[in-house]
Parts: structure tokens; C-alpha cells; sequence
């Protein structure tokens, strides 16, 4: 079951890859950019037929699989990290006093290696980019395997066994070769053959589960072979990267490097029409004229489709026809009487919009402080505003009138509000010139009240504008009050 398992998820990650691979070409164009330049990772699918060499003969077919990554450390050496999973059998005929009889061993293998490579036809020169790669193999590792094994001889001799040799993890070497093909920059083909020996111990000869019980000397070590394909998929290359470095040699880079020198123009001065730009560079060879641009093309300022030699106003307002000479076709200017003319006309059929009478005017409200009669600063921009309009309408007068709120006696709240009054056109005077006589002062109390309540509020504290017509001024009430702060009567 583990065996179909790992095929089925070899065969869907090789398929899912292929189909997302691209091909690319491999550049010759110059675009190394020195002599070990970055490349991209190789990353592989491993797919073989393991067996065990060793005291009982191999059964064929073993099966086994594994990944590795790949990268190089120039065009000569990389390292690539190798894990692998193996199953294999052995089976062995003997005569034994009881009659023919069988050894059986199923081994069960998995291991992780650190691997060295060296690209063997990388050495020569000959060839600047490689369509096979002949590599040799060196490595360690670990591993850990289990075995299962029938009729192997013991000790005393005599005695068959069958047990099992548990899993335990050992070191170990591998030598190997290999050869891949390029199908393509993205991906390749190869095949290898590695072998596999277990440093040291007792358990270097039990991979078949035969020891040579009964005897002081191991007759024949164990060897893991793994005979392999590969399938490589090159990655990184989309970043900039070029194919892993084991696909070409420093020829590629030198070559690209010389063959681009040798395709730079060699510099000639020639200047056909004298126009101060070279043949190489005129886009023009043969201009008419000096006056070109850094091009050799013809200068046209204006672009009115005269050339700046030919037109006798190079830089004609847009906009209007032109001549042959480059001559704007400009109406004649107005003159002062025909400018004249025009306005009286306009003004003979404007008629001015009709006055706003002076009680549709809008004019601010002052507030106050309780039981005061002083401005507060923030009340001076209304007062400003007033004054604006005021001194933008000489003739206009204003009724400024007084109001408090309900608290309070009410004849406290006749001086109060004329104080307020009071207050609002002494301020005009002093700050603004504002002329006293523009101003009638009328008040009325607690009356009139903009918000119908008995309890302060700011709103019926207030000195409120409009237009005079024909109010006279009031004469201030009787009785007092304190200042203009506000406590008190």
C-alpha cells in the first residue's frame, strides 16, 4: 500500500509541474552577466528499481522513489539534498536435511543525503551550453531500515530463523554516476545508477537479514543499489536567473561578451548635408538647412507645416490659418471706437435689478452675557459685518434696538436693554467712525421675546438692526443699573 501511495504521488506532482512548465530559451544573448552568474535551483523527482546485493540473491523488481533539490556552486560542483524510499526482496534456494528450502528478506529503506556532484564533461571548454550533463556522485548520510526474513541460518549452526531486523538509524556513504538530457531550459531527463553502504557495525551485512551466523568473518557486505530515472524541473529563472550553472560553462559568458563588442558600430563622421548631425544619428540625410533639431530634422517651431527657414513668422499664434510664408491670418485688431461702441450698446438695453426695501435686509443680532450690557469679543465680527454694510451705503440709517430675557424685574430690563442698545452704537462710533446720527437707539425690555420662556436664555438677550423709516429714538428709562458687567440692579 505505501509503495502505490508514493507512485501515485510521484506521477500527480511530476504531471501538475509539466503542465505548469514554460519554456524559455537558453540565453545567448549576452545576458549572463559574468562568469558565475546567478542561476536557479533544479528540484527532481527520482523513480528506480533498488535491490540489495548481498549473501542472498535479489528478487527483481524492487521499487523505490524519491525528491531532491540541486544547486550549483559554479559550472564544475553542486550539492544536492536527496531523500529516498525503497522496498526490495531477496529469495534464496537451499538444500537443507529436511529437504529444498527458501531464504526470503524484504527490506524496507529510508534515507536522507547530503551528495556532491561533479559535472564530469564541464571540464572542457569545448561547448559553450550543454545538451547532456555527465556527472559523478559522492555523499553521506543517514538511513533507517527494517527487514523481515525467513530460513536464514543461526547460531549454533543448524538452526533456521525467522525474525525481523528492527529500524534504527545508521549512517552511511553512497557513490554514484549519472547522466541527464535537456529537453528544454525549464526541464530534463536523467538517469542514475547510486549505491548505498552502511558505515560500520553489525548491520552493514544485515540488509538482507543473513549475517553468516556461525561464522567469525562477514563473506559478503550488503550494498543498496539504485539503479534511477530522474525527472528535473529547473526553477527561478522568471526572477533573472539563468538555467543551473552545470548547463554551460564560461565559454557562454566570454562568448557573449566578445560577440557583443564585435556587433558595436564602428564610429563614423560623416555628415552628408552638413547639418551638424551625423549620418548614424540624422533621421534627415538630406535637410535643406542648419536649423534642425538634435535629429537632423527640420526645424518647425510653430508646427504651422513651414519650415522654420521658410517662415517669416516662425512662431505664429495657434489657432489661425497660415499662409505660405508662415503667416498667421490674425483679424485686425478693435480700435478704442469700436470698443466704445459696443459697450454703449450693452448699456443702452441693461437695466439695473430693483432695490431690496430696507426691511428685506438681514442684518446680525448681538448677543449678551445675563444681566450684561458689554460686548464680548465674539460678537465683534457681527459688528463688523455691519459696519461693512454701512460704509458701503453712506445714505442708509439703522434702527439698533435692545431686548433682555425674562429674568429680572422688568424695569431692570428697560435700562438693561437700553444700555445694550447704547453699548452697540458706541462701539460703531468708536471702532468704525460710524456717525451717531446714522443711528436710532430703541429698546423694549422683555418684550418681544424670540424664545417664549421665562428662564434665561441668550437668544431674547440680544440688540437686533433694521432698516430706519420713520422710528423716533427713545429716551432712556428711569431707574439704574449697575455698570456694564451685570451684576447687580
Amino acid at each position: 500500500m505505501t509503495a502505490k501511495k508514493l507512485l501515485f504521488a510521484v506521477v500527480f506532482l511530476a504531471s501538475f509541474t509539466a503542465l505548469n512548465a514554460q519554456d524559455e530559451a537558453t540565453p545567448t544573448d549576452g545576458s549572463y552577466r559574468s562568469l558565475t552568474p546567478q542561476d536557479g535551483l533544479e528540484i527532481g523527482l527520482d523513480v528506480g528499481l533498488p535491490f540489495i546485493a548481498g549473501d542472498i540473491d535479489s528478487k527483481f523488481p524492487g521499487f523505490g522513489g524519491g525528491i531532491h533539490v540541486r544547486k550549483a556552486f559554479d559550472h564544475v560542483f553542486s550539492i544536492r539534498f536527496k531523500g529516498l524510499y525503497g522496498a526490495t526482496e531477496n529469495e534464496e534456494d537451499f538444500q537443507d536435511v529436511s529437504g529444498p528450502l527458501t531464504k526470503t528478506a524484504e527490506t524496507t529503506w529510508i534515507s536522507g543525503s547530503a551528495e556532491l556532484l561533479i559535472t564530469l564533461n564541464n571540464l572542457r571548454f569545448n561547448k559553450p551550453y550543454r545538451k547532456t550533463n555527465v556527472y559523478g556522485i559522492a555523499g553521506f548520510g543517514i538511513n533507517s531500515f527494517t527487514t523481515d526474513y525467513t530460513n536464514v541460518r543461526g547460531a549454533p549452526i543448524g538452526d533456521l530463523r525467522n525474525d525481523e531486523v528492527e529500524s534504527e538509524v545508521a549512517a552511511h556513504f553512497d557513490l554514484g554516476a549519472g547522466v541527464a538530457f535537456r529537453v528544454g531550459p525549464k526541464f530534463n531527463i536523467g538517469v542514475e545508477y547510486q549505491v548505498f553502504g552502511l558505515l560500520g557495525g553489525e548491520r552493514a551485512d544485515l540488509l538482507d537479514g543473513d549475517n553468516n551466523y556461525g561464522s567469525n568473518i562477514t563473506t559478503f557486505r550488503d550494498w543498496y543499489h539504485f539503479p534511477q530515472i530522474t525527472l528535473n524541473w529547473n526553477l527561478g529563472q522568471k526572477k533573472g536567473k539563468a538555467e543551473p550553472l552545470y548547463w554551460g560553462t564560461a565559454l557562454a559568458t566570454t562568448g557573449a561578451a566578445i560577440a557583443a563588442l564585435e556587433a558595436r558600430p564602428v564610429y563614423d563622421g560623416t555628415d552628408t548635408d552638413g547639418d551638424g548631425v551625423i549620418d548614424a544619428l540624422d533621421q534627415e540625410k538630406e535637410s535643406p538647412t542648419t536649423m534642425v533639431d538634435s535629429r537632423g530634422v527640420t526645424l518647425d517651431s510653430d508646427g504651422d507645416k513651414v519650415p522654420n527657414y521658410k517662415d517669416k513668422e516662425p512662431h505664429s499664434p495657434p489657432g489661425f490659418t497660415v499662409d505660405a510664408n508662415g503667416v498667421a491670418g490674425v483679424p485686425k485688431p478693435l480700435t478704442e471706437g469700436d470698443v466704445n461702441r459696443i459697450v454703449d450698446a450693452k448699456l443702452a438695453n441693461f437695466k439695473l435689478p430693483a432695490v431690496k426695501s430696507l426691511s428685506e435686509w438681514f442684518l446680525p443680532s448681538v448677543n449678551f452675557d445675563l444681566g450684561s450690557s458689554q460686548i464680548k469679543y465674539s460678537e465683534y465680527e457681527k459688528l463688523h459685518s455691519v459696519a461693512t454694510v454701512l460704509k458701503a451705503n453712506p445714505d442708509l440709517r439703522l434702527v439698533a434696538k435692545g431686548f433682555t430675557d425674562k429674568t429680572g424685574s422688568e424695569a431692570r430690563n428697560q435700562v438693561l436693554s437700553y444700555n445694550r442698545a447704547k453699548a452697540v452704537i458706541d462701539h460703531m462710533n468708536s471702532q468704525y467712525g460710524i456717525a451717531r446720527d446714522r443711528f436710532i437707539l430703541n429698546y423694549a425690555g422683555e418684550t418681544e421675546a424670540i424664545v417664549p420662556t421665562n428662564a434665561a436664555n441668550r437668544m431674547n438677550r440680544r440688540v437686533s438692526f433694521e432698516g430706519a423709516r420713520d422710528q423716533k429714538e427713545m429716551d432712556r428709562p428711569a431707574g439704574s443699573i449697575e455698570g456694564n458687567k451685570g451684576t447687580g440692579y
